[in-house]
This record gives C-alpha cells, sequence and structure tokens, in this order.
C-alpha cells in the first residue's frame, strides 16, 4: 500500500485494488507450501508491483490511458435539470442521489445546479447560488472536447484565449473556462 502511494483502502481504483489481491494471493503461496522457494512468490510480488508503478505513471502522463482505465466524470444535474439516463447507465436511482445530496448538507434538489459522479465513485454537488462551474477544457495540454461542449464554447474560443495569452497549448497543465466564460489559465512548471 505503501510504495502504491495510498493510506487508505477506500483510495484505491480497481486496478490497485486487484493488484493488491493478487500480491496477497502470490504471496500466500509459499506459506502454504514450504517446500516451494521463497523466489517464486518475490519474483511475481515484483512483477506485480512494477505492473502496478508502470500503469499509474502511464495513467498520469497519458490521459487516453487514464480516461480507459477511470473513465470520466459524468454529470448527473447539469443546470439543475436531473439527467435521468446518466442516472440510469450509472445505475443510479433517484433515491441514491437524493441521499448522497442529503449527507452532504443539502435538503432540496431545487438547490443544485450540478452534480457529477467523478471517476472514484462520489457524488460532487454545487449549489445554484453558489453555481459557477468551471469546465476543464484543457487538461495536461490536451484539449477536453466533452468539456468544451459543456461550457458552450468552441475550440477557436479557446485557441482564441491562448493566442491572446501568447500562451501555446502544449504549456497549458489546465484551463478552466466557467459558466460566466471567465477563463483561468494555469501553466506546466518548468522542469
Amino acid at each position: 500500500m505503501k510504495i502504491m502511494g495510498k493510506r487508505e483502502i477506500g483510495e484505491l481504483d480497481i486496478s490497485e485494488l486487484v493488484s493488491a489481491l493478487l500480491i496477497s494471493e502470490v504471496a500466500a503461496i509459499p506459506i502454504d507450501d514450504p517446500d516451494l522457494p521463497l523466489l517464486n512468490a518475490i519474483i511475481p510480488i515484483i512483477f506485480i508491483l512494477s505492473l502496478e508503478i508502470l500503469l499509474s505513471y502511464g495513467k498520469t502522463k497519458f490521459n487516453v490511458l487514464k480516461k480507459i482505465m477511470e473513465g470520466s466524470p459524468v454529470y448527473l444535474v447539469y443546470k439543475g435539470e436531473i439527467r435521468q439516463v446518466a442516472l440510469g447507465e450509472n445505475r443510479l436511482t433517484v433515491n441514491e442521489l437524493l441521499s448522497e445530496m442529503r449527507v452532504q448538507g443539502i435538503g432540496d434538489i431545487s438547490e443544485v445546479e450540478y452534480a457529477m459522479l467523478e471517476q472514484s465513485g462520489k457524488i460532487s454537488f454545487i449549489q445554484k447560488k453558489t453555481a459557477v462551474m468551471a469546465h476543464s477544457v484543457i487538461i495536461d495540454g490536451e484539449i477536453n472536447e466533452e468539456e468544451i461542449r459543456a461550457a458552450h464554447i468552441t475550440n477557436e474560443e479557446v485557441n482564441a484565449q491562448l493566442i491572446k495569452g501568447g500562451i501555446s497549448q502544449g504549456d497549458v497543465f489546465l484551463m478552466t473556462v466557467n459558466d460566466e466564460k471567465d477563463t483561468n489559465i494555469i501553466l506546466r512548471e518548468k522542469t
């Protein structure tokens, strides 16, 4: 768990959980059969850990791999309207949505402007009184078409903002555009 950089079981994603279970199974083999050399467990454990670390590193460098492995956030409520199709596709009921809303201290669905099912499986809510949603239109130098559509802007508008600031797309670590069309650009750190 320490090598994978996690402090709690709840922080594990699916691949990390599978790796942890595989490691425990492989480690149990020499315990069950004392005649087997310990090396028969150590080599597969090192291989599984190495593979998990490589996948984790790959997910930070390649958004396509991250999207395949973890998926992307889904709007359950968008601009105050419940997206019933999204609830059904993610096998969530309205009662589960309302329950999670109450857990987070929101008493009425009419107070919710946005609700997103995050990659972690948690639902985050943005209430109407503070309902300015920032859409991540560029992440790590790559344009996020879904978020551009959600922000109701075009690629040309994004490029115009970059040109206005004298910034190339590859230099952008994160670019967000909120519902009021305010833009925030964070550049990559120089290494």
